[in-house]
């Protein structure tokens, strides 16, 4: 049997069994001291999932999907699917979880499950496109079909971001859902202050495991010096949003672990709809412009290596090329496209400078000073436009950009159309640069329906190769996207959902 029948097909045809995590595997501390104290910068300002802005929710486990995506990313976890089956190549039957209920009591049947998917299609603008054509039908109390309008074998993994909610609820009280969401999640918020706080407890009515924490208090703070000095005090107990200088220090001591999460692509997103930037010779300058070795080995250091295509390098599906630093062609490419260096080094033509804005914030601001010093080393003059990184996502939505530093980076999946898809398809709402190749298209349109795994693999390497030949994307390094440091008094961990706040994490004894 081949690797995709394996892996990623075998998931989805039967269950894959949850991690197991000893009841108490240390010693737990009393039920007084079991508080999470959580320091993020991605903070939710709307409960409602359908909000762009609902950062977090299914990670901290407000919130759930169907299933869950494994930590290496080929495999599907049960959430308030308990089973599924492909019972047809267009035709999923899902069987829920048959007591889940969502906070207010309302059950979590296929009734509901069917009206939240649908709207997720109406109303959530990144949803829509990832659930294009398919369609929902409850045809049992706790049975949904979904239907697809094509073979879509890795369907699945593209419901692991889309909370289950109660749609009903959202329809009957409108705009103050964003607040007072009725999901399904193990923690309920019981203090919600938008974009600063979430302080939330156990939902007593959960289906599942019921989480052995009894309090979790989420802050906003988005200065990563102080989310480690907050850690050093004992003021927190895990740190979301670890950068590379605080990861230094954070290694050198006992009193923090870090669990094993993916390691991703980071790249640098151009705007097509930026005149100049549809100039596949001036994004290649812009790319032999950026020194990756300083990146890597300076900024990123030692905790990166050198990217090759889309996806991390060793995976089955991953490219060996790399893109170049060579700031002397980058030049002599700008040159030939008529840009002279002016009186300050910056480059004009036509009597404009070439010049441009780059969108950055938190842990790429790092990255985006580097590329600010490289860039004008060939004569392109940019501005750094800083923000906070869950306000960069409605930017990069309405495409308010030049270039982008942006935290949506290839990673290890079982889902290759998919992920091609929402970066590099040219009606995917999260291709946010507007990439448009019609090659491609065609390409990832069959890679979708195909169930050979050699032939997938085949399609995935072609797909990435023309990407790079049109510098669709600035890829930078292959790094662990953030790190995530816990206090070592967190015991309990999910190794396979290591980002995640979940049911079997305590704090233990000391």
């Amino acid at each position: 049997m081949n690797y995709f029948s394996r892996t990623a097909l075998a998931a989805l045809v039967t269950a894959w069994p949850t991690f197991a995590v000893p009841a108490f595997a240390q010693e737990a501390a009393s039920v007084e001291e079991q508080v999470l104290r959580l320091v993020t910068v991605n903070m939710p300002r709307s409960l409602d999932p359908i909000n762009i802005d609902a950062q977090r929710i299914i990670n901290n486990g407000y919130a759930e999907p169907l299933v869950y995506a494994s930590l290496d990313g080929a495999n599907l976890i049960p959430a308030l699917a308990k089973s599924w089956e492909l019972v047809e190549p267009t035709l999923w039957r899902i069987e829920l979880q048959p007591s889940a209920t969502f906070w207010s009591g309302a059950p979590v049947d296929a009734a509901a499950v069917q009206a939240s998917f649908e709207r997720h299609q109406e109303k959530n603008a990144r949803a829509a496109s990832i659930l294009r054509g398919a369609t929902f039908k409850a045809v049992g109390l706790t049975t949904l079909e979904i239907r697809t309008e094509k073979p879509d074998p890795a369907f699945l993994f593209k419901t692991v971001t889309i909370a289950i909610h109660n749609a009903a609820r959202a329809d009957e009280i409108g705009d103050r859902y964003a607040m007072e969401a009725d999901l399904s999640g193990y923690f309920k918020p019981t203090e919600f202050i938008p974009g600063e706080l979430v302080v939330a407890e156990p939902f007593e009515g959960y289906w599942g495991e019921q989480p052995k924490l009894q309090r979790l208090e989420a802050r906003f703070v988005v200065d990563p010096q102080t989310r480690y000095l907050a850690m050093q005090s004992g003021e927190a107990d895990m740190d979301a949003n670890v950068q590379f200088e605080q990861r230094r220090a954070y290694i050198r001591s006992k009193d923090y672990t870090f669990p094993e999460v993916n390691k991703t692509n980071w790249n640098i997103w151009m705007n097509y709809r930026h005149p100049l930037l549809q100039d596949v010779k001036l994004r290649e300058a812009l790319s032999l412009g950026t020194d990756r070795n300083e990146i890597v080995d300076g900024v990123m250091a030692p905790f990166a290596v050198h990217s090759t295509g889309h996806f991390p390098a060793g995976l089955p599906y991953a490219i060996e090329e790399s893109q170049v630093t060579d700031p002397e062609r980058a030049k002599a490419l700008l040159d030939e496209l008529g840009w002279k260096p002016g009186a300050d080094g910056i480059r004009e033509r036509d009597g404009k400078k070439l010049e441009f804005t780059v969108l950055t914030y938190g842990w790429w601001q790092t990255v985006a000073i580097a590329l600010e010093a490289q860039w004008r080393k060939i004569g392109v003059a940019t501005t750094l436009r800083v923000v906070e990184p869950t306000a960069s996502n409605q930017i990069m939505l309405d495409g308010d950009f030049d270039i982008a530093t942006y935290c949506s980076c290839g990673t290890p999946t079982g889902d290759l159309s998919g992920q091609l898809t929402s970066f590099y398809h040219s009606e995917a709402v999260q291709n946010w640069q507007r990439y448009a190749n019609p090659d491609v298209d065609a390409l990832i349109e069959k890679l979708s329906t195909e169930a050979d795994t050699e032939t997938r693999f085949a399609l995935a390497k072609e797909i990435q190769q023309k990407v790079m030949a049109d510098y669709a994307l600035i890829y930078v390094g292959n790094t662990e996207l953030i790190g995530i440091a816990h206090a070592a008094r967190i015991a309990g961990v999910n190794p396979e959902r290591a980002r995640d706040i979940t049911p079997s994490m305590y704090i233990a004894a000391e």
